[in-house]
């Protein structure tokens, strides 16, 4: 028999209480949740329930399982007493309706009138069922996850409801938050919790992955219950473990060669299954350097890091002399009296990437020194840099991590660099760079490109700063200030220090290849490298067919990656092409040297063209790389070369550039020509001239507005 209209029902409730009275009293009263616990059970091959479900005028009556492939449905009644609802639900009629292994039955529940007679019963329609979760507490009693002989099991869904499987077992994927503190005798601790809806985790334990070796540093943890926070997490299981990191151990097992190392969770099931987390950065996590641990007459010192475009958490391995380090104390505590001499000193401090002495910030200083030589500018370079000799005859040549670069650094009014400050730095810990306040000059190390680049290099980019952003072209005045945020006086249209070599006559004919990829940041270690598609479509052009027959036919070819990939390239397997690292050779040299350039978003597409002579293109990942930043340019209109998306279109072009004799098409020269506003060989001196001028009370005064600032920026997008 169908159910009358409600409408008799609900007046009689209005015409109960008067409406703004109804209203007062709702908005006193407070609000209590309807599903207030649920006790669940498996045992004896049934699901025992324990329910406590609030609801005025109504109660549980039934419970309804509905299996998700069959349809099939299985409803049992309730039985109330004091309060609370009792149900048994047999299994094996559900068992039977499974439509698969691995078949899930949702759990419902039918509510009826709580004390109406029969009559008024059937004037009143029942609500929608409830699903069955969700509770303000919900008890898994111990041992009751799974019936015998693992047929059945309950499960917590995504939406906290709850749900029983059957045959197969579910794997969700575990909830893992990790929370930093400060243990006994200042051993940093990781704090792991666990949060999963279908299992509990057996064992925890977090590594600590180099980016720069294979070797696997792990921390184990002891996994505790945590019942009371299961309680309130809808009935998921919840443990937590605390792991130390042993910092002394951890200096014992490193590889020399490890200099970023990035952490991790592994968290571990009954059936071996492990999961793989990244650990994220948090607000509350320590800011300032974990160590010192004295190791072998060195100091080492672990600074946490955290990733610019995903927020990982990682951590830098600083290794210095002990006089060094008592250096850094020493200044660090001098630090507050600095501005007091900064300005008078005159020191510049210029650097590239520690091992490099080949981009804009060498051709600045070299100019300076040849220019300048009463300029107290100073370059910093690592002591065992293949670039080092370049440096030969210049003098105020500063070695990283010596007592003189803590010095120099402190004092420097100017910081000068191609990338991130801190790379002049003797120490990323805060608390030095803190103490190290010269105005810091952002030279660039290409004209801005094919990324979207506002996350790393942005006024408000997490982990980096800069007090003036030197560009080359009007355009990227534009672009810095409008899609950067820089204030217009902290943008100089310059040119690049490095274009006045680049655009010095040449002493030989170019020829040849010259293939330079940019990075990826998603493929940071050897595994995910080799298993990549980069490395698959790379190694697919080196090796093609028709590239080995133009090797043995006279072809010079050349192989170098970016920087951050600088430890993946004997990966390549490529006979008869050189394969160069990144610190081997000047890649500036490479550039004049070679007739034709392939890259994929490098900026050294824009360097190459400048010179009038092709390049190639190969995006075969515009999606991911772009990513939903997009790019600043257009780039079928902008770039100044070809683009191609797979490996036999790059072939053809290349095949079509060297037939034509390496000559440029009209319109990827007039591309080239509009990125850059000066075409002469004066960028040195318009550059140095721009850091002289960078310093002044303004600066103090943009920092401090930048402060508060960066506080009310959203976090950038991760990846």
């Amino acid at each position: 028999m169908s159910a009358p209209s409600s409408t008799p029902f609900r007046t009689t409730l209005r015409n109960i209480v008067p409406g703004r009275a109804r209203n007062r009293a709702a908005d006193a009263a407070p609000r209590t949740p309807r599903k207030r616990s649920v006790r669940f059970a498996l045992r004896e091959d049934a699901l025992h329930l324990t329910i406590r479900y609030v609801r005025q005028g109504w109660k549980v009556g039934e419970l309804a399982a509905v299996l998700r492939e069959s349809g099939a449905a299985v409803r049992v009644v309730a039985a109330e007493a004091e309060g609370k609802t009792t149900v048994v639900l047999p299994l094996d009629e559900l068992r039977r309706g499974a439509a698969r292994s691995g078949d899930v039955a949702d759990l419902w529940m039918h509510l009826v009138p709580e004390s109406l007679d029969v009559t008024d019963a059937a004037e009143v329609e029942p609500p929608e069922p409830v699903r069955l979760g969700n509770f303000a507490a919900t008890l898994r009693e111990p041992g009751s996850s799974t019936t015998a002989a693992e047929s059945a099991q309950v499960v917590v869904t995504q939406k906290g409801n709850l749900s029983l499987s059957f045959g197969a077992t579910t794997r969700r994927k575990f909830e893992v938050i990790v929370r930093e503190r400060q243990g006994a005798d200042a051993v940093p601790v990781l704090e792991v919790e666990t949060h999963c809806g279908d299992r509990p985790a057996t064992d925890v334990r977090v590594v600590a992955i180099p980016r720069e070796s294979e070797n696997r540093y792990v921390f184990d943890g002891d996994l505790v219950d945590l019942p009371d926070v299961a309680r309130a997490d809808r009935g998921r299981f919840v443990q937590s473990a605390s792991v130390a990191l042993d910092l002394e151990g951890l200096a014992d097992r490193l590889d020399a060669r490890d200099e970023l190392l990035d952490l991790y969770v592994e968290v571990g099931d009954a059936d071996g299954h492990v999961q793989k987390v990244r650990i994220k950065a948090d607000p509350g996590d320590r800011e300032f350097a974990w160590g010192p641990v004295r190791h072998r007459g060195d100091v080492l010192q672990f600074v946490p890091h955290t990733t610019f475009r995903g927020k990982n958490r990682s951590l830098r391995v600083e290794r210095m002399d002990e006089s060094v380090h008592r250096e850094i104390l020493r200044w660090s505590r001098l630090a507050r009296w600095l501005p007091l001499v900064r300005p008078f000193l005159g020191i510049w401090l210029i650097g590239e990437l520690p091992y490099k002495a080949q981009d804009n910030g060498y051709h600045l200083f070299r100019w300076l020194r040849e220019h300048h030589p009463r300029r107290r500018a100073f370059y910093v370079i690592d002591r065992e840099a293949p670039d080092l000799e370049r440096l030969d005859g210049l003098g105020n040549v500063v070695l990283r991590n010596s007592p003189e670069h803590v010095r120099v650094s402190f004092l420097a009014s100017r910081l000068v660099s191609t990338h991130h400050a801190e790379y002049l730095l003797p120490s990323r810990d805060p608390r030095v760079i803190a103490g190290v306040r010269g105005v810091r000059v952002f030279l660039r190390h290409g004209v801005s490109g094919t990324k979207n680049m506002v996350a790393n290099y942005g006024r408000f980019a997490s982990g980096f700063f800069t007090d003036r952003f030197h560009v080359s072209s009007d355009r990227e005045r534009s672009v810095a200030i409008e899609e950067f945020g820089y204030r217009p006086a902290q943008v100089r249209v310059t040119g690049l220090p490095r274009f006045d070599r680049l655009l010095a006559p040449q002493e030989h004919p170019p020829s040849g290849l010259l293939v330079i990829p940019t990075w990826r940041e998603w493929l940071t270690h050897r595994d995910s490298f080799s298993a990549s598609e980069y490395r698959d479509r790379w190694q697919a052009f080196l090796s093609h067919p028709w590239l080995a027959e133009s090797l043995s036919d006279g072809l010079r070819v050349t192989f170098i990656l970016h920087p951050n990939m600088r430890h993946f390239a004997d990966m390549f397997d490529a006979p008869g092409v050189q394969m160069l690292r990144q610190g081997e050779t000047d890649v500036q040299t490479l550039l004049r040297d070679h007739a034709a350039l392939v890259t994929d978003y490098s900026s050294v597409g824009f360097d190459f063209a400048l010179q009038h002579r092709p390049v190639v293109y190969f995006q075969f990942d515009q999606e991911r790389f772009f990513g939903p930043q997009g790019s600043l340019l257009d780039i079928e209109q902008d770039l100044p070369g070809q683009i191609v998306q797979d490996v036999d279109g790059l072939v053809d072009e290349v095949k079509r550039i060297m037939d034509a004799g390496y000559t440029v098409k009209p319109e990827h020269a007039r591309r080239a020509e509009s990125m850059v506003r000066y075409h002469d060989r004066r960028n040195c001196e318009r550059v140095a001239a721009s850091v002289h001028g960078a310093g002044g009370p303004a600066v103090q005064w943009w920092r401090l507005q930048d402060r508060r600032g960066a506080s009310e920026q959203p976090a950038h997008d991760s990846t």
